[in-house]
């Protein structure tokens, strides 16, 4: 495939190294900020899309509607792996369906992960038959990291209000009072160099059970989005999350 890479922070960097290993072709790579002699634009544009097959996007939640409106009209489908505007989620699906765009979106593209959601909601449905347990997740993250929950831990509260009966909202700040009963708390950690830990603890008063993702390298993110490419290109116009490709994939 030739690929667009749109974000050249760690992860873009990552993805680069990973494309150009699996045998794909880098097309262009663009951030308004880094100065590597690899970045070729400063800003997307429909110059700067031109002979790309795909887009990879590891980028910041500004101005995302009005790349997700770009890659739609340029018929460049994209694999958005950028946080931080799931708020924005139903405007970004009016924008792709208007412009007859390809996307998927993922608050991460990591495989093991949405394994883990998954083993996280079949675990939370029995809870819930069973009662006596209570939900908290936790988070480990490099101190580089620029959001707070990941859209990860974000992702796993959806499915546990979901799936949990009298649990009605996240809480995600600090904590100066005691959580309420119908609050699940996401805590986050920001320190050192580690790429991701997430866990989904349920305690009772006589034990617990955790379950735990652990990122050893950020290469199975990259993985994992350039799958999402392989896949995305052959999709007809739509926006798709992650879960309709792994839905697909282990049918």
């Amino acid at each position: 495939m030739n690929i667009a890479i749109v974000g050249f922070g760690k992860m873009g960097k990552v993805v680069y190294e990973k494309s150009i290993a699996d045998g794909h072709t880098v097309t262009a790579v663009i951030d308004p900020h880094d100065n590597s002699p690899l970045v070729s634009a400063k800003e997307c544009s429909l110059e700067s899309l031109k002979g790309s097959d795909v887009v990879i996007e590891f980028s910041t939640p500004e101005a995302v509607l009005e790349r997700l409106s770009l890659y739609s009209r340029a018929k460049v489908p994209a694999v958005v792996a950028t946080t931080g505007w799931y708020a924005n989620l139903d405007a970004g699906r009016k924008v792709v369906e208007e412009g007859g765009g390809s996307i998927i979106w993922s608050g991460n593209f990591a495989i093991g992960v949405h394994l883990f959601f998954m083993v996280s909601r079949y675990c939370a449905k029995l809870v819930n038959q069973v009662g006596l347990y209570d939900p908290v997740v936790q988070e480990l993250f490099h101190s580089a990291k620029g959001d707070s929950p990941s859209g990860t831990s974000e992702m796993l509260g959806k499915i546990l209000l979901e799936e949990l009966d009298g649990k009605k909202r996240t809480e995600s700040g600090r904590l100066d009072r005691p959580r309420g009963g119908d609050e699940i708390h996401l805590s986050s950690a920001r320190g050192g160099f580690h790429p991701g830990t997430h866990s989904l603890i349920f305690d009772s008063p006589a034990d617990s059970l955790e379950i735990t993702h652990r990122s050893r390298s950020r290469e199975g993110y990259a993985t994992g989005a350039l799958k999402a490419a392989e896949w995305i290109v052959e999709q007809p116009a739509g926006l798709y999350s992650i879960d309709n490709m792994l839905s697909q994939m282990l049918a």
